[in-house]
């Protein structure tokens, strides 16, 4: 008899760590990379400044331009590397990119061990950091985020590709 509580404590952690890893997949105004389609990024935002039915569409909203970038067909293999080749239908969101208008200090992220996540620094001198079990990437010039990126979190690597060519960033 002292077994039933034990199960059910059991199936609770089950439960409670299958819902924590759907909320580390960080989603952007309800738009979450491989899940989403592009008729879904039209009903929230409504027709792109920039865009048809190609792989990418922009926005220019009040907190910055965003390019919400699309999957052409499923496995494409053409795309660079930091895609990822994704076995998802066309018209499915691969990653959402946010230049914003306004910075935000790094300290006002309050993402503990931020510069763990330090990825690399290009030669105009912006770092990129990326949390891949999210999906977002960050990045910074002098300390102040300049541009987000939303993409696929690291439960959604089951629909990678089998032939991919190594993910750099996701």
């Amino acid at each position: 008899m002292k077994s039933k509580p034990y199960a059910l404590v059991l199936l609770a952690s089950i439960l409670i760590s299958s819902f924590a890893d759907e909320a580390l997949a960080k989603a952007w105004r309800g738009i979450m990379p491989l899940h989403s389609t592009r008729a879904d990024v039209r009903n929230l935002l409504g027709k792109p400044i920039v865009g048809g039915n190609g792989a990418i569409d922009l926005y220019e909203l009040d907190e910055g331009r965003v390019q919400v970038r699309y999957a052409r067909q499923a496995c494409e293999q053409s795309l660079p590397a930091d895609w990822g080749n994704w076995n998802v239908p066309r018209d499915t969101v691969v990653n959402i990119s946010v230049t914003l208008n306004k910075s935000l200090h790094v300290n006002d992220l309050r993402i503990p061990n931020f510069k763990s996540f330090k990825w690399y620094t290009d030669d105009s001198g912006a770092t990129y950091y990326v949390d891949k079990r999210k999906g977002i990437e960050y990045q910074v010039q002098e300390g102040k985020v300049t541009a987000i990126t939303y993409g696929p979190a690291a439960k959604d690597r089951p629909l990678l590709c089998k032939k991919n060519v190594p993910l750099l960033r996701y």
